[in-house]
């Protein structure tokens, strides 16, 4: 079964985005903190990882350095924000993030990417 991990502080946005996933079929976990979502991905490997903010971010690349140890395997990973300045934007896919979608977060363009990588 694929496996999905939310990377989220926030209760609320959390449970949107594990609505947009309802029934998939598809492993979903959270990590509410860093420490919790190193944990996750050292145990297992994960189609894609949804990190809700960039606070995760303010370090550099080790969340994607972390996610991604195994050169066979590369999770997707999509940075879902309410930061829309260009800067932010091209400073998280440079480090690595393969989708920024912003909030309003459009659900059913988030399902659908999600999707496509879960079909591959």
């Amino acid at each position: 079964m694929a496996r999905i991990l939310i990377l989220s502080s926030d209760v609320v946005r959390t449970e949107l985005v594990r609505a947009v996933l309802m029934g998939l079929q598809a492993e979903v976990r959270v990590a509410e903190d860093l420490a919790a979502f190193y944990r996750l991905t050292e145990q297992l490997v994960y189609e894609v990882v949804l990190v809700v903010g960039v606070w995760p971010f303010c370090c550099g690349a080790e969340v994607l350095r972390r996610v991604r140890p195994r050169p066979l395997r590369r999770p997707e990973v999509y940075l879902l924000s309410w930061h829309q300045a260009e800067q932010t934007v091209l400073g998280m896919l440079e480090c690595g993030v393969d989708q920024y979608m912003t909030f309003p977060l459009n659900p059913g363009r988030l399902r659908a990417k999600v999707i496509g990588v879960l079909e591959r």
